[in-house]
């Protein structure tokens, strides 16, 4: 009975599920993986890929899942488009906007800034993002149907 004991047991390379993960689940359904086999994960609802990070686990020799971290997290759309002021260069460029996160916004030309301080947003904890303060006034704000 032994050698059919072993047969059946993790013993001749099998994983299992896949690792527990927050905002990413497996794309198989599937409980029992050979060693060498593959499996990706997909963003869980609410939850955007992180830029850059490997999405997927191999089964390796020893029954052990490589490791992976987390590829999805919690994040902002894209911060809101505004008539007054474009995002800044650097902000632009992001696609990914954990909670906490802050962009900050620069004039648009035909605007002058206010302040001392440029608009900014910040991802808020229900992943939207806060109001950018209107710190950017129309140059031509005195006679606005004057032609440029």
């Amino acid at each position: 009975a032994v050698p059919h004991l072993r047969r059946c047991s993790p013993a001749t390379g099998d994983c299992g599920p896949p690792p527990a993960m927050s905002h990413s689940r497996p794309s198989s359904s599937s409980s029992s993986f050979p060693v060498g086999s593959r499996v990706r994960f997909i963003c869980a609802e609410g939850a955007r890929r992180i830029p850059g990070l490997p999405d997927t686990v191999q089964c390796l020799p020893g029954s052990i899942w490589s490791r992976l971290p987390e590829p999805c997290g919690r994040s902002c759309a894209a911060p809101a488009r505004l008539r007054f002021a474009a995002l800044s260069k650097e902000d632009e460029r992001r696609n990914f906007f954990p909670v906490g996160t802050n962009v900050s916004y620069i004039c648009r030309p035909g605007y002058e800034n206010t302040s001392e301080s440029s608009p900014s947003s910040t991802c808020l904890e229900n992943l939207t993002w806060s109001q950018p303060a209107e710190l950017c006034r129309s140059e031509y704000f005195c006679c606005p149907n004057t032609p440029k």
